[in-house]
């Protein structure tokens, strides 16, 4: 990231709504504890699953409402465009709603995604994004 990139990005964390799209995540990021979910991760863990009648909350939604307790939690998805755009439509409600079935991300919540230059994000998915 070059220092314009970089200052546009402090901007957008200061505004703290966006979901900004970006070629690569600074490590700092994730070092400072972001939760990283792979854009090619299973229905089962983006959105949890029943268990004996019992809703369990996805891992990293876990993880996201733990680390709210101490500071600002981030989410990062990698490689959105990795997968078919049919299959990336399944973050359209985490990007919209910022919730995954009934449950609402902290409020506070940073969310990052990664992407490779020259190939496709959904539209509508897109649209949800601030790209730096």
């Amino acid at each position: 990231m070059n220092k314009e990139q970089i200052e546009s990005l402090g901007e957008y964390i200061k505004l703290g709504n966006s979901i900004v799209l970006l070629e690569e995540i600074p490590q700092s990021v994730i070092e400072r504890g972001a939760v990283v979910l792979d854009a090619s991760c299973s229905s089962k863990e983006l959105t949890g699953y029943f268990e004996n009648l019992k809703y369990k909350l996805p891992e990293w939604l876990e993880k996201l409402n733990k680390i709210e307790k101490e500071h600002t939690p981030v989410l990062v998805i990698k490689n959105i465009n990795k997968i078919p755009e049919e299959e990336q439509r399944k973050f359209i409600e985490l990007f919209k709603y910022k919730k995954i079935y009934t449950n609402k991300l902290p409020e506070n919540t940073m969310i990052f995604v990664t992407y490779e230059k020259n190939k496709p994000i959904d539209e509508e998915l897109y649209s949800f994004m601030i790209q730096i």
